[in-house]
This record gives structure tokens, sequence and C-alpha cells, in this order.
């Protein structure tokens, strides 16, 4: 874990001149954006055939759960600043716990900063990380089914090496339909 620590931190201190709201946002194309909404309980398509978003009421901030440990998405330490890590943790209801949608973007009940791709990274591995909103491609985000995908590069929100313990950090990743790349919004 500490090594792990070690990469994101340097990770962080190589993108610190993270994008700003001057960049123009980089959004593939051929995406088309999610078709149905689902208000309340599992998500419809879980199969993957009908794409969906989580609750869209903005003013109803919400949990978001993982399908492979039932651990929360958590902002780690309640950190409020831009670059702070989320990882999966055990639900207890705060507020760096609590998101809501708004329609491309998944916001913290923290401090309204946006779910964010550092570094505008498309790879495999590229961390996410909490990050004042600016509207960039690596900020919007649309569920397929159970999946959280980025419309920057279209991969799946996923727990790190299927790590099933508090402080799994979450990165984007190929989709390949595992329970760490499943999420639920109830």
């Amino acid at each position: 874990m500490l090594v792990l620590d070690a990469v994101l931190s340097l990770s962080f201190a190589m993108f610190a001149t993270h994008a700003s709201a001057a960049d123009p946002p980089v959004a593939p194309a051929e995406l088309a954006a999610p078709t149905a909404t689902d208000a309340v309980g599992e998500l419809p398509g879980a199969s993957g055939d009908v794409a969906s978003e989580p609750r869209p009421n903005a003013a109803d901030p919400g949990e978001i759960r993982s399908v492979l440990n039932n651990k929360c998405m958590d902002i780690l330490g309640v950190d409020p600043q831009n670059g702070a890590h989320v990882v999966t943790w055990d639900c207890w209801g705060g507020a760096n716990q609590r998101w809501y949608w708004d329609g491309q973007q998944i916001r913290s009940a923290l401090n309204n900063k946006c779910l964010d791709i550092l570094g505008v990274d498309p790879n495999n591995g590229a961390h996410v990380v909490m990050w004042d909103c600016w509207g960039g491609a690596n900020q919007k985000w649309y569920w397929d089914g159970r999946q959280i995908r980025s419309v920057l590069n279209n991969k799946c929100l996923d727990i790190l090496g299927v790590d099933p313990n508090n402080g799994a950090h979450l990165v984007m990743w190929d989709c390949w339909n595992g329970a760490n790349q499943q999420w639920l919004m109830p």
C-alpha cells in the first residue's frame, strides 16, 4: 500500500498543472448520451443492453456502492482539496461518501467537486481523484448497466486489482464486466 501511495503522490505531482477551464474538452464524437434514467433502486440495463443514469435529483445525494464488496465510493480522509484520492470504504454516511449526478458529472456532497480522471489520462490505470469542475471529458460520465464509464475514453470506473479492502483506489480500466467495475446507487 505504501508503494501505491508513493506512485499516486508522484502521479499527482506530475500532473500538478492539471487541465483548466481554458483547455478545450476532448471527447470522442461517436459516444452517444445515455438514453434511460432510473430514480430509485437497481439501475436498469444491468445486462448492458440499456444505458442508464444514477438518480437525477441533485438535491438528494446518495451512496455509490461497489458490487464487489458493497463498500462506498469515498473521498479518502474526507479531503476537500483538488487531487483527493477516491477509494472504496465501509459505508458510514459521511458527505465524502454521498454523490449526485448533474446530468454528466458525478459531484461530491462534501465539496461539490467533480469525479475526475487525473491529468486527462486516457490509459488503463489512470487515477480517479476529485477536482474543481471545469467540464472536460475527463469529468463526464455515463452509466452503462451497472458500469460507470468515462466520456474521455469509454473505460470503466474500476477498483484497482479487484481489492475488496478499505482504501482500495479507483482507476480507469478497459471494461470486462468484473464485480470491481459494477456500481449501484440504491
